[in-house]
């Protein structure tokens, strides 16, 4: 897996709004817009990735994101330690403002593959 370089804009803690603008190709600022101020909500987002036809793929719970291969479009939600992120997938290659040294190491918590 590699990673491309995606930060639309210069936000911290916006990962969650930087991931679904690319994953459905969409502007930055609508989806900030659409989520709310609540965006990084897990109830907030995940809705809004449901109402834009996203599945829960739980093939991928627990396992190190070096360790899996993702087709498609996907937005990965993982963790190491007390860092929680959220990145764009598409066909193995991340997109994400972090290296991929940087997130190998994360645990998956939920994927979401887009139908």
């Amino acid at each position: 897996m590699k990673v491309i370089y995606y930060n639309p804009v210069d936000e911290k803690g916006t990962c969650v709004i930087r991931s679904i603008s690319k994953a459905l190709n969409k502007d930055y600022n609508l989806i900030k817009k659409e989520l709310g101020i609540n965006y990084n909500d897990v109830s907030v987002f995940e809705n809004y990735l449901f109402k834009n036809d996203f599945i829960l793929d739980n093939g991928f719970k627990d396992k190190l994101l070096k360790d899996i291969n993702l087709k498609g479009i996907n937005i990965v939600f993982a963790h190491i330690n007390d860092w929680y992120h959220m990145m764009c997938a598409i066909d193995n290659v991340l997109y994400d403002k972090n290296t991929f040294d940087d997130v190998k190491d994360m645990k998956i918590i939920k994927v979401y593959k887009l139908k």
